[in-house]
């Protein structure tokens, strides 16, 4: 699954216009190589097991991922001041990422499920920088499905669909 190494790329360039210092413990990302779907430690034959950090240069906490079997279970990224930016669970097929903002607040959550190692269906929420919940959307194999709404900054529903397969198939709003 070439998602396992592109979420481990992808929190590694979340904070790549900050100054990095090698973590203390646990690997690196960049002892980390893909192959085959699965993480390993740079030449190392057997998936890897254990801890994979990183730091800010200041000596706070930049990442944090843990690897079961090569596969992601779980991971966090956080801001240079020590605050949360992202959360990253993994049980079984089903992925759940958190977003946040600097100032704490949930700012995007999005839980995806995948089949034989491709993305299936995904659900998204997006709040604003005041915490109002802005739009709810659902996919299914790359196409809207289900329920789609979007709300205004006074949380007023501005929009209400629902789709099948891509296709509108009601308009409520």
């Amino acid at each position: 699954m070439r998602i396992l190494f592109a979420v481990l790329l992808a929190l590694t360039a979340v904070g790549c216009s900050l100054a990095v210092a090698r973590a203390q413990s646990g690997a690196s990302p960049e002892e980390m190589e893909e192959r085959g779907g699965l993480v390993y430690k740079s030449g190392e034959g057997v998936p890897y097991s254990g801890l994979v950090q990183d730091l800010h240069q200041s000596g706070q906490p930049r990442l944090e991922a843990h690897y079961q079997g090569g596969k992601l279970a779980d991971s966090k990224l956080w801001y240079e001041g020590g605050q949360i930016a992202e959360e990253v669970t993994v049980a079984g097929d089903t992925w759940t990422i958190r977003r946040y903002q600097e100032n704490g607040r949930l700012e995007e959550e999005t839980v995806a499920v995948f089949r034989g190692g491709k993305k299936f269906s995904e659900r998204s929420r997006i709040w604003d920088e005041d915490g109002k919940l802005r739009s709810e959307v659902s996919s299914q194999g790359g196409k809207l499905q289900g329920p789609f709404r979007q709300f205004d900054a006074s949380g007023k529903l501005v929009r209400d669909e629902v789709y099948d397969q891509g296709v509108l198939t009601q308009k409520n709003k």
